[in-house]
């Protein structure tokens, strides 16, 4: 069931769960009202039944305009079936087998924690790729500053990092103070992080060395970093795997969905596979990889507050963004679907595959703050508010 309640734009099959079929305005356009308003003129003036009748259904009274392709189904099984064979090693519990095979030892797990870094924006780009001061990067000289932290063209810098170990005990929560008191900031990005000038450059803010000091004097050499897209914080904080701390886990790639990469070519290659052109992949190798399948394949994604929102039922991104709920929202996740089976995760995957899209901040609030593109949408709207800009100049200029 949904849970959005009213909110919902989704078109629910109510039928399936026993209710029954209301037709709104929300969930229908104008168009089929019109259809519907026409189609019953014509059924009251004639008894005649069509002579093709549209493929529809109770639920929804639409005209189905795709056609079921076997190859194309096939093709999309035989991908989530590739899924099912990867190694998933470095996600769940780890055991020690005797050497008679008759004893199964669970091996211990490692301390786990989880760090979320909230930045704020020292350009007008959405760039987040490593991290710009604003002022000519003069923390890049630093000790222990590893190649590729610093990057001339990122637009984003910390604003405050948080730390979470596996019990869900906060270990740190840092504001971090921009270089220069801010000169080179040019938004503090209130609405998506909640951090302002005062917040940035208050008494409790520290410096970015002295935050990264705090994170690695927090974070033993055999912790294991948890959260959703991880090698971004890793990156923005500089720190090393292997040295800072042992390993990483990018907890989207438990939920992630992997589909052929074009379903078409995929179709034609399940043709020729079942005409004889194409040789059916033997069952040796790697049967995971894309040269068993035949096809290129890619994966979808899934944000954490679309995770969260359909498996938690717990919407933890709708305002200003908390590195503290996201990094314990993370480590929930990770403990819950680590060990997960096959069957079980292929069920969470189709689910949060055919779940209604779950907007992010720029598609739910606004793309741009202070002029900063929040994310890549919000570059054509920035290129249209200067196209309006010179038109309403070169109008006023041409009054004077």
């Amino acid at each position: 069931m949904c849970n959005r309640g009213a909110a919902c734009t989704f078109r629910h099959d109510n039928a399936a769960v026993g209710g029954t079929v209301k037709t709104t305005k929300q969930h229908h356009n104008k168009k089929y009202h019109k259809q519907s308003s026409a189609g019953n003129t014509a059924a009251a003036s004639t008894a005649a039944p069509p002579s093709k009748p549209p493929t529809t259904s109770s639920a929804y009274p639409f005209v189905s305009k795709r056609v079921f392709d076997p190859y194309k189904a096939k093709a999309i099984t035989l991908a989530k079936g590739a899924q099912d064979q990867e190694d998933r090693s470095a996600v769940c519990t780890a055991f020690r087998i005797s050497e008679d095979g008759l004893v199964k030892e669970e091996i211990a797990d490692p301390p786990f924690f989880s760090i979320d870094v909230e930045c704020i924006a020292t350009g007008y780009g959405s760039c987040a790729n490593g991290i710009n001061d604003g002022c000519d990067n003069e923390g890049k000289n630093g000790a222990d500053v590893p190649e590729g932290m610093y990057n001339e063209r990122s637009h984003r810098y910390p604003g405050r990092v948080a730390m979470v170990d596996t019990d869900g005990n906060v270990l740190a929560d840092i504001v971090i103070r921009p270089p220069q008191d801010g000169k080179g900031i040019a938004s503090y990005l209130t609405p998506l992080t909640g951090l302002t000038e005062e917040i940035c450059l208050g008494a409790d803010a520290k410096s970015l060395e002295e935050a990264v000091q705090t994170i690695k004097g927090l974070l033993p050499k055999d912790g294991v970093l948890v959260g959703q897209a991880i090698d971004h914080d890793v990156e923005w904080l500089g720190l090393t795997p292997g040295k800072d701390f042992a390993r990483m886990v990018d907890i989207s790639e438990i939920f992630r969905q992997r589909m052929p990469f074009n379903l078409n070519e995929a179709s034609e290659v399940m043709k020729k596979i079942e005409s004889g052109e194409i040789a059916s992949p033997s069952s040796s190798g790697d049967v995971s990889s894309d040269e068993y399948l035949g096809f290129a394949t890619r994966y979808r994604h899934f944000s954490l507050r679309h995770v969260c929102l359909n498996l938690l039922s717990e919407d933890i991104q709708s305002g200003v963004h908390n590195p503290i709920s996201d990094a314990s929202y993370s480590l929930k996740l990770f403990h819950k679907y680590r060990n997960a089976g096959v069957t079980q995760l292929r069920i969470v995957r189709d689910g949060l595959h055919r779940a209604p899209p779950t907007p992010s901040f720029s598609q739910e609030f606004t793309p741009v703050i202070d002029g900063v593109c929040v994310s890549a949408a919000g570059y054509k709207y920035k290129r249209a508010a200067r196209k309006i800009s010179r038109w309403y100049a070169g109008k006023k200029a041409a009054q004077c």
